[in-house]
């Protein structure tokens, strides 16, 4: 069983270690945890909520975030509940071009991979949705009910504030099936560029089924 909770700044550490197991399985030492805890702050600093689940342990084992687009409410849209660190992320970024990281080379290797998937990404979908959802969670977690339990407190937020229309962008090397059991339906579906035989997805939810 998982509780959810609103995100704060103690999780960090393992919520980019949920990153990490989300994503990759390269080993990472720890100039690559470094980098993965300040990449996943900006995630979630870029977001308007993000919800943590854990276990009875009181273990962070995933998270979810939520960002509202300022065509549904530009109230909502501005208001962030987790402070944000712009000089940091500065630093990360820089820090990162300039390759100070020191990230090992299979880590850099693998996220290179997932950092071209990202530029797969059409915003001009999420211009016409009320949220976009984003999700990260541990392997270790699967099937036992943490998406579930996240998905589930996102979409009670969701309605709380009026959202209507979700969207999220996800790939076919990700559990992209989780959505669609839970009703989410697939709007566009492309290609990788790298022609590597991959495809990016994008899925809506409709909280009112009447619209």
């Amino acid at each position: 069983m998982f509780s959810v909770r609103p995100y704060s700044e103690k999780d960090l550490a393992a919520c980019g270690e949920c990153f990490y197991e989300g994503f990759f399985t390269a080993p990472v030492d720890e100039n690559d945890k470094s980098f993965l805890r300040d990449y996943t702050q900006i995630i979630i600093e870029k977001s308007n909520f993000t919800y943590v689940a854990e276990t009875d342990e009181r273990k962070v084992t995933g998270f979810i975030c939520g960002k509202y687009s300022k065509n549904f409410s530009t109230s909502l849209a501005g208001r962030y509940e987790t402070k944000k660190h712009y000089f940091l992320w500065c630093k990360m970024f820089l820090k990162f071009y300039l390759k100070r990281y020191k990230l090992s080379e299979s880590f850099q290797k693998e996220f290179d991979g997932f950092f071209r998937q990202l530029q797969e990404r059409d915003s001009s979908a999420f211009g016409k949705c009320d949220l976009e959802l984003v999700a990260l969670s541990s392997k270790k977690a699967y099937r036992k009910g943490l998406g579930t339990a996240l998905l589930t407190e996102f979409l009670r937020r969701a309605e709380a504030d009026g959202a209507d229309l979700i969207r999220l962008f996800t790939n076919s090397l990700a559990s992209w099936e989780f959505y669609e059991k839970r009703g989410f339906t697939k709007i566009a579906e492309y290609p990788f560029k790298d022609d590597s035989g991959n495809r990016s997805i994008v899925y809506e939810y409709r909280i009112n089924r009447e619209k």
